[in-house]
C-alpha cells in the first residue's frame, strides 16, 4: 500500500489563551478515545514483533487483540497477480448482464409466491408477517438506491452551503487531527453506525470498472479513474481522484435472533435493515464531511469491496465463511464506506485468532446448505469468475451462496462461535482458548459450543413471542 502522509496537520502552541478546548475536554474525561467511541480505553498488555497487544471488555468484547504496526496486515497478497477487480464481475452485477446467471432461481420461479400464496417452501414456519417484516426491512435499501449514496449532496444551515466554505482545521479548537478523527467516528456511530474505523484507501480494494446498474446502460462497464482532481460521474467515467485517499469503514450490527432464525426470512430482514441502516448512514456521515469542506463519496457494495477497507481500518479479520469477523459481533454486520480528501489518521489493522480458529471449527462449511464454503485449506485461487485470486484466504462460491433460499441465508453466521454475545461462561472460556491460539483448544470449544445448543435455529413464532428485549416471555410458542 501506498503510504499517505497526513497533510496539513497542525497542532497550536499558544499557551497564552487560558484552559484550551482540548484540556478541557480532556479535564471532563472527554479525549480522543472517549469523543470518538464512548468506551473505555484499552488495556496495553505489552509489545509483539508486529505490534502491541490490547484488551478492551467494550471495543473488543473480552478478545485480546493483536494491533499491527509497520504496514502489517491480517493477510498475504500475492502483488503479482492481485489487481483491483471488475466490479462488472461480482455475483449482483452478472445478475444482470450475464447470461449464464439468466436461470437462477430467482428468475425461473417465484419463491415468495410459492411460500406466501401456496403455503410450502424449503423453510418451515414462514407467514406472511414474516415476509412483511423483510420487505419493510428493505425498505431504505431499495428506495431511489441510484441517488442514495450521492458524490454531491450536502445540508444548507440558513441558506448557507457549509460545503462552499474553505476546509476545517481541527487547531480553530485546539483540537489534533487525532481529535478530529475520533469526532468522525463518534458521528458515525451516532448516524446509526455499529462500528467505525479509518484507514488509508488502498487503491486495489476500488474496482477496475464499474457496472451499471440503470436500465439505459445496462451491461456497459464504466471504469473508475483516479487521475487528475476532477470528481464526478459521467456515463462513461466515475472520477475519483487520488488525493481522496482516506476511507472511513462502517459496520452495521444484524440482529442476533433474526440471523438465529436462517435461513427462514427473518434473517433476510436482519440483512435489508443492515442495508437500510447502510442507506442511511454512509450518506449522511459524507454530508458532515462536506460541511467540514472536505470531500467525501459514500458506498455500500459499490466502487469496490468493503471487507478489506473494513480489515485494513482495524475492525476484524477474514473468516473462512468469506466474511468479516470482528470480536464485537462475529460476522453478524454489514458494511459500508465513506472515501474522503479529509487527512483522517488511520487506525492500525488487527489480529485476534480468527484465522488460527477457522483452521480447526468448520462449523460455517458443515451448516452450509448450499455448499459454498470451503473445508479444505486457504489457497491463492478461487473456482469463480467472481473471485479475484492474488489473497491467500478461503474463496467462496458466490453463485450458489446467492442462489440459495433468495438470498436469505445466514446459516455462516448463526453457527459461527464469534457470533455468540459475552455474556456466559462458555462464551467468555471460547474467547480465552483463542487468546492462546491452541488449536486443540479451539476443537473443544466448538464442541461445547454445539452441545450447549448455541447456533441451533430460532423458529419465527418464538422470535415474535420475545419481548422489546429479545427475552422469551411466557407466551414463547415452542
Amino acid at each position: 500500500m501506498t503510504s499517505h502522509p497526513l497533510r496539513g496537520k497542525k497542532d497550536r502552541s499558544d499557551t497564552t489563551r487560558g484552559l484550551r478546548r482540548r484540556e478541557f475536554l480532556n479535564l471532563c474525561g472527554w479525549g480522543a478515545a472517549s469523543l470518538g467511541w464512548g468506551l473505555s480505553a484499552p488495556h496495553v498488555h505489552g509489545k509483539t514483533s508486529r505490534g502491541i497487544l490490547v484488551e478492551s471488555p467494550d471495543e473488543y468484547s473480552g478478545f485480546l487483540v493483536e494491533r499491527l504496526d509497520g504496514g502489517l496486515y491480517p493477510y498475504d497478497i500475492n502483488p503479482d497477480v492481485l489487481k483491483p477487480m471488475s466490479g462488472k464481475m461480482t455475483v449482483f452485477s452478472r445478475n444482470g448482464w450475464d447470461p449464464s446467471r439468466r436461470a437462477r432461481p430467482e428468475v425461473s420461479e417465484s419463491i415468495y409466491h410459492t411460500n406466501i400464496i401456496q403455503g410450502r417452501g424449503l423453510i418451515p414456519d414462514q407467514t406472511r408477517l414474516d415476509y412483511a417484516f423483510m420487505a419493510a426491512s428493505w425498505h431504505s435499501a431499495r428506495s431511489d438506491s441510484g441517488s442514495t449514496y450521492s458524490w454531491t449532496s450536502s445540508g444548507m444551515v440558513r441558506g448557507l452551503r457549509m460545503d462552499e466554505l474553505p476546509p476545517w482545521d481541527p487547531s480553530e479548537l485546539d483540537m489534533t487531527w487525532s481529535d478530529a478523527t475520533a469526532a468522525v467516528k463518534h458521528a458515525a456511530l451516532f448516524f446509526g453506525a455499529s462500528l467505525a474505523g479509518t484507514a488509508e484507501l488502498n487503491p486495489l480494494w476500488i474496482y477496475s470498472e464499474v457496472h451499471a446498474p440503470t436500465p439505459e446502460h445496462r451491461g456497459r462497464a464504466i471504469p473508475v479513474l483516479h487521475d487528475g482532481e476532477r470528481m464526478e460521474k459521467t456515463d462513461d467515467a466515475w472520477y475519483v481522484p487520488r488525493t481522496m485517499n482516506r476511507v472511513v469503514a462502517l459496520a452495521f450490527e444484524e440482529d442476533f435472533h433474526s440471523i438465529a432464525n436462517s435461513p427462514g426470512r427473518l434473517a433476510s430482514a436482519a440483512t435489508g435493515n443492515g442495508y437500510s441502516r447502510m442507506a442511511v448512514t454512509a450518506p449522511t456521515l459524507a454530508n458532515f464531511i462536506r460541511a467540514l469542506g472536505y470531500r467525501a463519496i459514500p458506498a455500500g457494495n459499490g466502487l469496490g469491496p468493503s471487507i478489506p477497507i473494513a480489515i485494513d481500518a482495524g475492525l476484524g479479520e477474514l473468516g473462512r465463511n468469506g466474511l468479516l469477523v470482528t470480536p464485537r459481533f462475529g460476522p453478524r454486520v454489514r458494511l459500508a464506506k465513506v472515501i474522503t480528501d479529509m487527512p483522517l489518521e488511520a487506525d492500525r489493522p488487527i489480529s485476534f485468532g480468527v484465522t488460527e480458529f477457522c483452521e480447526s471449527c468448520m462449523l460455517c462449511a458443515q451448516h452450509c446448505p448450499s455448499e459454498s464454503i470451503s473445508s479444505g485449506p486457504r489457497t491463492w485461487e478461487g473456482t469463480s469468475v467472481s473471485n479475484n485470486p492474488g489473497v491467500f484466504k478461503w474463496y467462496i462460491h458466490p453463485e450458489s451462496c446467492y442462489d440459495f433460499n433468495g438470498f436469505s441465508c445466514s446459516n455462516c453466521k448463526r453457527v459461527c462461535p464469534f457470533n455468540k454475545p459475552n455474556n456466559s461462561w462458555l462464551h467468555r472460556l471460547i474467547r480465552a482458548s483463542i487468546k492462546g491460539r491452541s488449536r486443540a483448544a479451539d476443537k473443544v470449544m466448538v464442541t461445547l459450543d454445539q452441545a450447549s445448543g448455541y447456533g441451533e435455529p430460532l423458529t419465527a413464532s418464538r422470535f415474535w413471542n420475545m419481548n422489546g428485549n429479545h427475552t422469551i416471555t411466557a407466551r414463547e410458542m415452542k
